[in-house]
This record gives C-alpha cells, sequence and structure tokens, in this order.
C-alpha cells in the first residue's frame, strides 16, 4: 500500500514496515518507535489496533514475554 494511500501515513507506513520484517535486529528497532498521540477517536483506534499487532510480533518473532496475559 503507497503512503498517499494511507489515512495515516506518519506512523502507518513505520507499521506496515514492520509487519513484514525479517530480520530481528531491524524488526525490534521498529517495534520501539511508538505514534505519537491523536485527539482524534478513529486515529486513536488504529493507533490501538497496530500496538496490538506490534505486540504480538514482540511476542512471537522476538520472543518477549507477554505482559497482556495475567
Amino acid at each position: 500500500m503507497a503512503d498517499e494511500e494511507l489515512k495515516y501515513a506518519h506512523w502507518q507506513g513505520p507499521y506496515l514496515a514492520a509487519l513484514s520484517e525479517s530480520n530481528s535486529s531491524e524488526l525490534l528497532k521498529r517495534c520501539q518507535i511508538l505514534p505519537p498521540g491523536s485527539d482524534h477517536l478513529a486515529e486513536r483506534e488504529a493507533i490501538a489496533d497496530a500496538l496490538a499487532e506490534l505486540r504480538r510480533l514482540q511476542r512471537d518473532k522476538l520472543s518477549f514475554p507477554d505482559f497482556t496475559e495475567r
């Protein structure tokens, strides 16, 4: 998906790149970048969904502990 097609390209571009990253060290760098806050509900929801997917990548591909389980 090209940047012009992304609704929130300033963070969705790096997010999509992280999803397709196969190099663990590069993935770790990408997962450490958090998007800035937003006052827009739709964007906040999209960010929450993206963060959940990045946490899944950290857990499944980088063997991070799953902090959501208690």
